[in-house]
């Protein structure tokens, strides 16, 4: 095997072997020695690209953010349609993308940056981002008309956020007579629900 500095794409092999080792055993129980054996390559060689391996998981969780906000980008620039439909489209679709990307195995470590304190705080430009970009549909919408001004603000852009964070990891189900996991198809239509019920106050009168 070449030698770990002649592999061009090491940083990638290493990304991509921490995430399915982290999704399949776990974050704590993998240690860098376990990525290091599963890509045949010495422990060392790991430690030139990332200094501890807490940095490889916010490397991935910095991946999954910064797909996410591409694609909540694309949606705010892209749609000729109403900004409030653009804005319930995105946040109902967000509900979704992230629930296929972190329940894809038992300890996905995408879900960390919904479920980890410390790690949205180091993830915390992700949200600052993902707000912008909801105040951004809604000065769209105050200036077709759909909402009044007052509303186009962020301490309203940081509410809709608090107010759809139980959409995201982790999916407690404290609400039904059961303990079964929640489905993508209940986790779809509560997100219709609630992001409809959210955005139609938008519209209502000033509070």
């Amino acid at each position: 095997m070449a030698r770990p500095k002649a592999i061009e794409n090491r940083i990638e092999l290493i990304i991509e072997a921490a995430d399915e080792l982290f999704a399949r055993y776990g974050y704590e129980r993998t240690s860098v020695e376990d990525i290091a054996r599963h890509l045949n390559i010495g422990k060392g060689s790991i430690y030139l690209d990332f200094p501890t391996k807490e940095e490889i998981l916010i490397t991935i969780l910095r991946r999954h953010a910064q797909r996410m906000h591409e694609f909540m980008e694309k949606k705010v620039e892209s749609s000729s349609r109403s900004p409030l439909k653009t804005l319930q489209e995105m946040m109902e679709e967000s509900v979704t993308m992230v629930f296929d990307i972190v329940t894809r195995d038992i300890h996905t470590p995408e879900a960390l940056l919904h479920t980890s304190i410390q790690m949205k705080s180091r993830c915390s430009d992700f949200f600052a981002r993902k707000r912008a970009l909801i105040l951004k549909l809604l000065v769209k919408a105050a200036a077709a008309g759909e909402i009044s001004k007052s509303k186009a603000n962020e301490d309203v852009a940081l509410a809709l956020m608090m107010g759809t964070s139980a959409l995201f990891p982790p999916y407690y189900n404290n609400y039904f007579e059961t303990t079964s996991k929640i489905t993508k198809a209940d986790l779809s239509k509560r997100a219709t629900v609630l992001i409809k019920t959210l955005i139609s106050g938008l519209k209502k009168a000033d509070y």
